[in-house]
Order: structure tokens, then C-alpha cells, then sequence
């Protein structure tokens, strides 16, 4: 049996807009989601938000604290929808900041389909295919309204 998977997810703003990873459906279709993956064994949270950004967007980043948490469970590809083992991952969100000097650009390990970055303006973000849609509508509330936990949201 397989266990859940621990993930971490950078939650970069910057002048009203929030960082995401950009990929292409098949379609043509513009999806995005925010840098972070998956946890490795022996590593901390923060060692992984460091590594995984270096990896997906090419700049070095500053962890600051937890903004909320989100589940996925699916048996379907994020991008292309295609079918797969399946896939249950917990994410801790971190609220982050860009190192001193650093841009998004060029990373050393991007994700599967990823076509970049792309910032993207926090009061119309119902405009864009942001997966999950849930983390969405999560920063365009009132911060004061917004829970910790999103509980387990879809693709």
C-alpha cells in the first residue's frame, strides 16, 4: 500500500500577482500551478521549497511560514489528464520571497510539461486554468476569511 506523499509549494507575491509554474495541455490550453514538489527522505521542508524552486523556476528563495494546506488525490495527470497510479499528496504551502537580486527564469529541473513561469494578478485569477482551482479562490478571498486547511482539492 502506498502511502501519501508530503509536498511543498511556494506562495511567492509580488505587486498583486502570484508566481506559478505555466504548462501546456495538448490542447493549447494554459495551466498553471504553484513551484514545489515533493518532499525527499531525510531532507526538511525548507531544504525541499529551496531545492524544488531551484529546480522549477531558477531562483533561489526565501521560506517564510506556512499558509495553509491542501490534499490531492487523483488518478489523472494535472496537465494532460491522462491516466496514472493512484496519487494522494499532502501540501504545506509556504508563503516565500525571491533571494535578494533573484528572478524566475530557467530552472535546472522543470517539471514535465512545464513551459516556464508566469506571474499572474491576484483579483482575476478565476481568469486562468490554476490548478487546484481551490488554492485559487483561497487567494482571492479576504485574508482574514481564509481557512488553514483547504481540505482535499480536485484537478
Amino acid at each position: 500500500m502506498r502511502t501519501p506523499r508530503l509536498g511543498v509549494k511556494a506562495l511567492i507575491v509580488r505587486d498583486g500577482q502570484v508566481l506559478m509554474n505555466r504548462y501546456i495541455d495538448p490542447d493549447g490550453t494554459h495551466v498553471f500551478a504553484l513551484p514545489g514538489g515533493g518532499q525527499e527522505h531525510s531532507e526538511d521542508q525548507v531544504a525541499a521549497m529551496i531545492r524544488e524552486c531551484r529546480e522549477e523556476i531558477g531562483a533561489r528563495v526565501e521560506v517564510h511560514q506556512v499558509a495553509c494546506l491542501f490534499e490531492i488525490m487523483t488518478d489523472r495527470r494535472m496537465v494532460d489528464g491522462t491516466p496514472i497510479p493512484p496519487f494522494h499528496q499532502v501540501n504545506v504551502a509556504y508563503w516565500c520571497g525571491l533571494g535578494e537580486g533573484e528572478e524566475p527564469g530557467e530552472g535546472t529541473e522543470p517539471d514535465p510539461g512545464q513551459a516556464g513561469t508566469a506571474w499572474l494578478p491576484l483579483n482575476s485569477l478565476g481568469d486562468y486554468t490554476v490548478h487546484p482551482v481551490e488554492l485559487a479562490r483561497w487567494l482571492e478571498a479576504d485574508p482574514s476569511s481564509r481557512p488553514m486547511s483547504l481540505g482535499v482539492c480536485g484537478l
